[in-house]
């Protein structure tokens, strides 16, 4: 068991330890202060809520896509997403192989 925990701490290290986690957290911060993407973030999630609440309507969708794509254009944010993808695929490939170990571990 000491093993897997160990193992389990060099998997969790690898991951933060990265420069695209690194960078994630710092843009995060910088953003935090940065009044017109939290403005956008607070209206997409206000927006998301009534897109499916009303039963999917196309206008509150296109709203919704028209301030998405606003949010995109500010490059730190999209400097953010990018690099958040990369760390989310990390984590998304450990996950796979956590699942399939355990699988084979109890099926086989």
């Amino acid at each position: 068991m000491e093993e897997l925990y160990k193992a389990l701490d060099e998997v969790i290290y690898y991951i933060t330890d990265s420069k695209e986690y690194k960078l994630c957290l710092e843009l995060k911060d910088r953003m935090s202060s940065n009044s017109d993407i939290n403005d956008k973030i607070v209206k997409i999630k206000k927006l998301q809520k009534e897109y499916i609440k009303s039963n999917y309507d196309e206008a509150k969708k296109q709203e919704l896509d028209k301030i998405n794509e606003e949010l995109l254009k500010i490059p730190i944010y999209k400097v953010y997403l990018d690099n958040l993808e990369v760390v989310n695929q990390m984590i998304d490939y450990v996950k796979d192989s956590l699942n399939d170990y355990f699988y084979k571990l109890f099926n086989e």
